[in-house]
């Protein structure tokens, strides 16, 4: 993304998957932090400790993080974030994903390596393609009557 400020953004939807019993309180908790400017903090800690997810743990990153633990909480227990979850779940089932992480790029699916050097291969092919497509829509300029 630091290579390509202007070309490219990054849009990350939660996806809490059943195998972890915690998963939608993690992505509700995900977007709670969201709402106070942590999503990236709050979403490491919750992505690093995902064995260990709990509430009590949830509340403990949520502190560390700086947030506003009355707010935090009161966000979580009310189920703020719920419905905002279910919907980007069924955007990723409509999407065709089945798990985590899946990658798309301009709306087609990447199955390659979650590595930074193959990404940035399939980015570069990307922008470069739709740079040509691009120039060759542009009109060429008729030549001027004297």
């Amino acid at each position: 993304m630091a290579k390509h400020p202007a070309d490219i953004r990054l849009v990350f939807k939660q996806f809490p998957l059943d195998t972890h019993s915690q998963a939608g309180l993690a992505a509700e908790a995900a977007l709670a932090a969201h709402a106070q400017g942590k999503f990236w903090p709050m979403h490491d800690k919750l992505y690093a400790n995902f064995r260990d997810l709990s509430p009590e743990k949830i509340n403990q990153w949520a502190r560390e993080a700086g947030l506003d633990l009355v707010r935090f909480t009161m966000d979580l227990k009310s189920g703020k974030y719920k419905t905002a979850v279910q919907k980007e779940m069924d955007e990723g089932v409509e999407a065709g994903v089945q798990g985590t992480p899946t990658i798309f790029v301009n709306g087609k699916r990447y199955n390659g390596p979650v590595e930074t050097a193959a990404l940035e291969q399939v980015l570069q092919a990307e922008l470069k393609r739709l740079s040509t497509r691009a120039a060759s829509a542009r009109p060429t300029p008729s030549p001027q009557s004297r």
